[in-house]
């Protein structure tokens, strides 16, 4: 096996979350989406502000006329000519609708709040992958260097019986199962390179830049001792974003159902113009010119008494519709408690698991140093060194599972409680 050892950027994992709500193209189209929501609710779209209209028009006709008076006298105008112009500037404005606008405006700031909490999911989505990514590496890099270590062993004990064969000591059956047993290892060691490279790939994919970048991780754990299961809850209550977004629902169904309603209320509006016309009939106009100017306005109400029972409908739909979002919430609520009570026992399992491991790999490591010290003295044979030897690179390896799962425990954690940003 050829290691190729070269300089590579060592991204810590402030900077790779930092790359991350940079570069993440599913965060970009989350903010896309939020800035749209932004828009909608602004007061441009509301539907409180007049409307202004300005028109204008102008016509020139040019026609041969024929005409006879009521005495027979018969007349001919070649080429008359007449020409108009009209210019008219208007406002109109709803001056109440039975409070379906303001709703509808309540529905959109709304909905701006829920594509923010939906931009907030997934950020907490794409940092949790973030997060296991980064310490899938960090595991994976340190299981390079158990089996790096163990495979050193392997040779090591190879080159031994290679030796101890050439003094009559050792069988080539000896040499024959030493070879076996390093080439196993080597295996292994290649298997666990491309995890890890296939791994680095993952996360670079994540930060948005080229899957290939070089890079090596921190592999130290912190665990957070401030964690407890009242201060996970009292969080969860507030900042859940599955629960947020049923609330916001919920209220968005308050406002649907009020905009229905709205359709039994009368609808009041008002109208105010400037008119100019301007006329020039020629030679066959009673009038040769004609202008009037003058200004416009009135209030309009529109009632819709009976609409053949659609607002009566729809009305109903939508009380349906904002019960079957109390009763989301209410279920929510008892599964998010539920997934707390299981997330927290992991959690603490996974603990327990790495202190346990932690005492294991202290047994693992002193029977392997006096089976070691043994199989030297030729007092113990081959096959007993290496179960020692298996055992001590799959205590190690269990450790670092049981270690870096208690820390993607304790991230989720954050994440169902909403303390991951």
């Amino acid at each position: 096996m050829a290691f190729t050892l070269q300089a590579q950027e060592q991204l810590s994992l402030e900077d790779a979350v930092a790359t991350a709500l940079k570069n993440n193209h599913d965060i970009l189209l989350a903010q896309n989406n939020t800035e749209q929501a932004k828009n909608n609710q602004s007061v441009l779209n509301s539907g409180f502000l007049p409307n202004a209209t300005a028109t204008g028009n102008a016509n020139y006709t040019n026609t041969n006329t024929t005409f006879t008076t009521q005495m027979g006298q018969e007349t001919s105008i070649n080429g008359a000519e007449i020409q108009s112009v009209n210019a008219e500037f208007g406002i109109n404005y709803i001056l109440y609708n039975g409070g379906a606008r303001k709703y509808s405006y309540e529905r959109l700031k709304s909905q701006y709040q829920l594509a923010n909490v939906q931009k907030r999911q997934q950020i907490e989505t794409t940092l949790i992958d973030v997060y296991t990514q980064y310490f899938v590496i960090a595991r994976t890099q340190e299981q390079l260097k158990t089996l790096t270590a163990n495979y050193s062993i392997s040779k090591e004990r190879l080159e031994r019986v290679k030796a101890q064969k050439s003094f009559g000591q050792k069988t080539q059956l000896d040499v024959l199962n030493a070879q076996v047993d390093a080439n196993a290892d080597s295996i292994n060691l290649m298997t666990i390179g491309v995890e890890l490279s296939n791994a680095k790939k993952n996360l670079n994919f994540l930060l948005g830049r080229a899957v290939n970048t070089p890079f090596t991780v921190v592999n130290t754990v912190n665990y957070d001792a401030s964690l407890s299961k009242e201060k996970l809850k009292n969080a969860m209550d507030s900042n859940n974003v599955q629960l947020r977004q049923i609330q916001i629902n919920r209220q968005m169904a308050a406002f649907d159902l009020r905009v229905n309603k709205s359709g039994w209320l009368p609808t009041l509006s008002t109208s105010a113009s400037y008119r100019i016309n301007y006329s020039d009939n020629g030679q066959v106009g009673f009038f040769q010119n004609q202008q009037s100017a003058g200004f416009n306005a009135g209030l309009n109400l529109t009632w819709n008494l009976f609409d053949g029972g659609g607002t009566h409908t729809r009305t109903q739909n939508a009380e349906i519709a904002l019960k079957s979002r109390e009763l989301d919430e209410q279920r929510l609520r008892l599964n998010l408690e539920n997934q707390l009570e299981l997330f927290w026992a992991e959690y603490n399992t996974q603990k327990a698991v790495v202190s346990n491991e932690q005492l294991n790999l202290q047994i693992s490591q002193a029977n392997f140093d006096k089976s070691k010290e043994k199989y030297q003295l030729g007092q113990i044979t081959s096959l007993e060194f290496r179960q020692a030897q298996l055992s001590l690179a799959q205590t190690e390896l269990n450790l670092l599972n049981a270690k870096y799962a208690a820390k993607l425990a304790e991230l989720r954690l954050k994440q169902f409680a909403g303390l991951l940003i």
